[in-house]
């Protein structure tokens, strides 16, 4: 703890001497080097003084996509931004399972989102982001650092972050599908972690890559988020990410997305697999490989993804080769989604990073008018298996069918059923066979 107490203490100061390295006098430059976007919105208060050293002199407060306060020269420009999620549903799960994880079945509640981002442009050298998340156990989120972009190698960053790795785990999780990502990518992506990392596109981009160097930082507890956690380092990881649009028309209403991502993880303490059922519910890993000491992993997760107008299919394979200290072990998950957006919308695709970027509706809901946003149903299949040489984690396969309701751009209901089968598990608690099904809905606001 004291070691990643450090490395993030290095990183607030580098990004200081960041700001204090740029230059005197700012381009008019919005969030993505383009032409700033709030030159004509209404402000909060006309002039909000603030007598402060140095470059915070002047400040303008006012409302656009969340709270921003600029700097009156533009030096220094912030947005502030929360989201709250509320999760509720029922488990069910048969004796094997509910004997393994005693507790496990009945209804329940939780905060499973509520979390505050800080984002800040300064001077002309990049744009910072800072991300805490309160619910459950507070834990710091994103925190780096980007430079501007740099010939050749694009925009560079630094700080804690998440991982380039598979488009189901590089998407923002207010713009997934489900209420959960996948059981290959809850189990076998890297979450966030101390690092440094570039990020480019090419040929008008219809091609990305990014490319980065991280501390591997997760902990091996039960809490949601334990992934993304600030732990004590347990090794390294290289991480490539490279993803191209093939065909991409009508404005990103028909394409198709090629990704592949690589990751060398070379580890010095132990290693622990494993992933909930699909939800955020509850914290227990029906499957689990427990601790173990790996020398080095390589995971590879190529990807597809096709949009035709309000459909859309996605899918990944992950497989991870894990060198062990006495052999080795095949770990591999795979999973298919397909969505259909009754209202005629499509899935937005930001090319900048080759990630999806959720549904918008076209038409919001409101009350006394004739809108009633977005609707959406989608299917999706997913497995994983951590039973490999001397890994014995179990196999589990999950069937899941959500229904969205997009409000409006800052609101969304979500409903999912999950139904999972367990097999195989030797870890203990051991799962000869298990099921467990989840009906689960969320109340989502972005503000």
């Amino acid at each position: 703890m004291a070691i990643a107490r450090q490395r993030l203490a290095c990183f607030v100061a580098g990004l200081a001497l960041a700001a204090a390295l740029g230059v005197a006098h700012a381009k008019d430059a919005g969030e993505d080097g383009k032409l700033s976007e709030e030159s004509d919105s209404k402000a909060w208060w006309r002039d909000v003084h603030l007598t402060l050293p140095g470059m915070l002199t002047d400040w303008r407060i006012y409302q656009k996509d969340g709270l921003r306060i600029d700097a009156a020269d533009n030096r220094l420009r912030l947005k502030l931004n929360a989201s709250l999620w509320g999760d509720a549903g029922d488990i069910d799960a048969d004796d094997s399972i509910e004997t393994a994880f005693p507790g496990i079945r009945g209804s329940t509640a939780r905060i499973t989102r509520a979390r505050l981002t800080l984002r800040g442009w300064v001077y002309e050298s990049g744009d910072f982001k800072l991300q805490l998340e309160l619910a459950q156990k507070p834990q710091m989120k994103d925190a780096w650092f980007r430079f501007n972009p740099v010939p050749y190698l694009g925009r560079i960053r630094v700080g804690n972050m998440r991982e380039p790795f598979s488009l189901d785990n590089s998407t923002s999780g207010g713009n997934l599908t489900f209420m959960s990502r996948a059981l290959p990518t809850l189990a076998l992506a890297p979450g966030r972690n101390i690092g440094i990392a570039t990020q480019n596109t090419a040929f008008d981009e219809r091609l990305t890559w990014a490319a980065g160097w991280f501390w591997n930082t997760a902990s091996f507890s039960d809490f949601a988020g334990a992934k993304d956690a600030l732990s004590e380092s347990i090794g390294n990881d290289l991480t490539v990410r490279v993803t191209g649009l093939p065909r991409y028309a009508d404005d990103g209403r028909d394409l198709v997305h090629l990704g592949l991502s690589v990751s060398r993880q070379d580890y010095s303490g132990d290693s622990r697999i494993s992933a909930v059922p699909e939800t955020a519910l509850i914290d227990d890993n029906l499957v689990d490989t427990g601790q173990f000491r790996p020398e080095r992993a390589i995971l590879i997760a190529p990807e597809l993804a096709l949009v035709r107008g309000p459909w859309s299919f996605q899918a990944e394979y992950f497989h991870a080769a894990q060198r062990l200290s006495s052999g080795s072990a095949q770990l591999k998950g795979v999973y298919a989604s397909a969505s259909y957006v009754f209202t005629g919308e499509s899935r937005h695709y930001d090319r900048t990073a080759g990630v999806f970027d959720g549904v918008r509706p076209k038409r919001k809901f409101a009350f006394g008018s004739d809108g009633w946003g977005a609707w959406e149903a989608a299917l999706r299949l997913s497995q994983v298996d951590l039973n490999d040489g001397a890994l014995s984690g179990g196999r589990q396969t999950d069937l899941t069918a959500a229904l969205n309701w997009y409000v409006n751009d800052d609101t969304r209901l979500m409903l999912n059923y999950v139904t999972g089968r367990v097999k195989g598990r030797g870890h203990s608690p051991a799962i000869d066979r298990g099921r467990v099904e989840i009906l689960q809905a969320r109340v989502g606001f972005e503000f």
